[in-house]
């Protein structure tokens, strides 16, 4: 069981306390008996002398039938009186004349006899052959002792006295014990175990998570100084809390903005590098372009011209049988060879041209009507949605064109067996620019691909179906318009892209 400190106070006090009422007990016992055996020891004598002096003459002294009488009335009369000795001292020592115990004599030594012929009284506590008080009185007639008188008195009077003290005593000091422990209990409950309480609750109410609990004590003692200096501390603590938990908000708004900041860097970065790799792409494209075009671009112009001077020397039977179908089919690949050429100098080539007002609704329709035979021989159908009112677009309306007719040919690539193509053109989201969006019911593009449709020769059409350009181009053409093209498509339930691009400025 764990003491509180009230609780040690007042047992410490207490043993104190008995310690303290025990030795003073002892020493109050002890002074007592002391004063008791004096006292007893006093009257003894004054009782001795008192008997000596009432033998008046030495016939007195020599006649033992009337000293025997009269020593028997005396002890009869004191119930403390264990024995009387009248003895006759002469030149031949002492004799007894008359006592009450004629079996034993009272044991005095010579030495305790030579202090009586002196005059003297002699008494002592004897403890054989019982606890009692042994006087030897001298007895004195015309100046000189001529006998003594030896008597035993019992001690039990006096112990019965000191016993009596003490148990007074013991009780008396119990009880103020008693008192005075209760009396402490009560003067440290209020001295010392309120305030300490009081500082106990304030402390558990800061470990609760209440802040700037005060301790309360009055006065002007060392538990007052003390919650005084104590609510001191807290304050400065809760202070010195309150501040350092705006450094660590402030510390952590700004690591916070650092590190959005860093994130926005490495974004940038990132961006930047993925521009240089694609710049250095297409730098090389360029050269390489370059070299095709001048080793493979004039060769397929001569072989198309050739092919259409040899469409036109065949006879007209020979045009719509299988020669003509065939060179039909050459001429067809020749021109593909050619447009995938021009697109890929379109690509790296970064040759600006002439810009102006541009009317992005004029140009779907152109377009519509441009692809219309051949979307309607996939089975596919294509919706316009024009807002009216739409302002000119400043750009190019060849490259827009080229961005519609790309966006229309990579959707119906996507739905081989047929479905639905909306153009929608309307104002865009942010102010002065004008949106365009193509949406359509195909196969989707997986989110692992979304990435990077728009990087050069990567395509997700099956082999053979298409270069990897085509987006590309588109990318190039709508960021040099200061525009910006996003896809937003889903596996199996189609795509749309939506192209961003400023309008005119009025004039």
């Amino acid at each position: 069981m764990q003491l509180r400190v009230r609780h040690k106070l007042v047992l410490l006090s207490t043993l104190i306390l008995v310690g303290v009422g025990t030795a003073f007990v002892l020493v109050s016992a002890s002074l007592t008996r002391r004063s008791v055996e004096e006292d007893f020891r006093g009257r003894a004598t004054a009782f001795a002398r008192a008997i000596a002096a009432t033998i008046s003459t030495r016939a007195e002294l020599q006649s033992g039938g009337v000293l025997d009488y009269e020593v028997a009335q005396i002890q009869a009369a004191r119930d403390d009186v264990l024995q009387l000795d009248v003895l006759a001292i002469g030149a031949g020592g002492s004799q007894v004349v008359a006592t009450t115990n004629r079996a034993a004599r009272l044991p005095f030594t010579s030495r305790e006899a030579a202090q009586v012929l002196r005059g003297r009284v002699v008494s002592r506590l004897a403890d054989l052959p019982s606890h009692r008080w042994e006087v030897l009185a001298p007895i004195v007639l015309d100046g000189a002792v001529v006998g003594a008188l030896a008597a035993a008195f019992s001690p039990d009077p006096g112990d019965r006295l000191v016993t009596r003290l003490r148990r007074s005593a013991i009780g008396l000091t119990g009880a103020a014990v008693l008192v005075m422990g209760i009396l402490m209990g009560v003067a440290v409950r209020v001295v010392v175990d309120r305030p300490v309480q009081r500082f106990m609750t304030a402390i558990a109410r800061l470990e609760a998570g209440e802040p700037g609990v005060p301790v309360e004590v009055d006065g002007a003692d060392e538990f007052a100084t003390l919650a005084r200096h104590f609510n001191d501390s807290m304050a400065r603590l809760q202070r010195f809390s309150d501040e350092l938990q705006t450094r660590v908000a402030e510390a952590t708004s700004e690591l916070d903005r650092r590190y959005r900041e860093v994130q926005r860097l490495n974004s940038l970065l990132f961006d930047l590098q993925r521009r240089l790799s694609r710049a250095e792409r297409l730098a090389l494209t360029g050269r390489i372009m370059a070299e095709v075009a001048h080793e493979v671009g004039t060769p397929l112009h001569s072989v198309a011209g050739h092919l259409e001077l040899l469409r036109k020397d065949l006879p007209p039977a020979l045009r719509v049988g299988d020669v003509g179908r065939r060179l039909e089919i050459v001429e067809t690949q020749v021109r593909r060879l050619i447009d995938i050429i021009a697109q890929l100098l379109d690509l790296t080539r970064g040759v600006p041209a002439p810009s102006g007002p541009v009317d992005l609704n004029a140009l779907v329709r152109s377009t519509h009507d441009l692809v219309q035979p051949a979307v309607a021989a996939a089975g596919v159908r294509l919706d316009l949605d024009l807002a009216e009112g739409l302002p000119m677009v400043h750009g190019q309306a060849a490259q827009l064109q080229q961005v519609i007719l790309n966006l229309l040919t990579n959707a119906v690539d996507a739905m081989p067996g047929g479905g639905a193509i909306r153009v929608i053109t309307r104002g865009g989201a942010r102010p002065g620019t004008v949106e365009l969006a193509v949406t359509d019911t195909g196969r989707g593009i997986p989110a692992a691909h979304q990435k990077r449709i728009f990087e050069p020769f990567f395509t997700t059409k099956d082999a053979g179906r298409g270069t990897g350009l085509g987006l590309a181009v588109t990318s190039q053409i709508i960021r040099a318009h200061g525009g910006r093209i996003e896809v937003v498509s889903e596996e199996g339930r189609g795509s749309t892209f939506r192209v961003s691009v400023p309008a005119e400025a009025p004039a």
